[in-house]
């Protein structure tokens, strides 16, 4: 896939995400999955953009996530890995579940306990075969500020992570007004998602939700820093 097939594709994917509905949560803070999980019968959209400092190499890297809400804290995931320019050579198709399990929601219901558990299998459509991501976290809100944090594992392939690999991860979401969040997350390791990626959330007209934030690699080994752009909706 030539530079310009690549852009024409991550075009594609953003405006069939752009046009399908309108957003609530975020299924993901940047890479790490959120403890936020889908209603049931809505369908969440979400499309990422990154863009690598520039250099020889790869440039722009697209995803595009989707879920749909099963019901009983559980999600049905479809997600689109690897669309870049120039092309990586790997366009991965992800399907998979993620489920919430709240704890002590009785006893500390400010606190938002959760425990989310999420399996995908990454299909390479190049070639690159067939393999898997599990992930694992806890999270929790602090009543007063309303900060929530996550801290879990995450264990995957090539087909998402250039390499089978083991992860610690690591989320954090602060808000500051009703529109406007803080927010981060990260992956330990030198895998091509080893980065911490720090930004906001907006929340803008026609319920949809702007997302910026800025990568940096742990090590060269991860890749580049670069800025990373995301919007999502939910159909109801």
């Amino acid at each position: 896939m030539s530079f310009w097939q690549g852009q024409f594709g991550g075009t594609i994917l953003a405006l069939v995400g752009l046009c399908l509905g309108v957003a609530q949560a975020q299924q993901t803070i940047f890479n790490v999955p959120s403890p936020d999980v889908t209603a049931k019968g809505e369908v969440f959209l979400e499309y990422e953009t990154q863009f690598r400092t520039w250099r020889p190499g790869r440039f722009i890297n697209n995803t595009a996530y989707s879920a749909f809400g099963l019901g009983h804290g559980t999600e049905l995931d479809v997600t689109m890995f690897n669309v870049n320019a120039p092309s990586s050579g790997d366009i991965t198709l992800g399907v998979g579940l993620k489920k919430t399990v709240p704890l002590f929601p009785k006893r500390f219901p400010r606190r938002e306990l959760k425990l989310t558990l999420g399996e995908l299998v990454p299909v390479s459509l190049q070639g690159q075969g067939i393999g898997n991501w599990t992930y694992a976290h806890l999270s929790a809100r602090a009543p007063r500020l309303k900060t929530r944090v996550a801290v879990g594992i995450s264990t995957g392939t090539r087909q998402i992570f250039g390499r089978t690999t083991v992860s610690a991860i690591a989320t954090l979401e602060q808000p500051v007004t009703k529109r406007l969040s803080l927010q981060g997350d990260w992956y330990s390791g030198t895998h091509a998602l080893g980065f911490l990626i720090a930004g906001f959330s907006y929340a803008m007209p026609y319920n949809t939700v702007l997302f910026g934030g800025y990568q940096i690699p742990n090590t060269p080994r991860s890749g580049r820093q670069g800025f990373v752009f995301e919007f999502a909706k939910t159909i109801k």
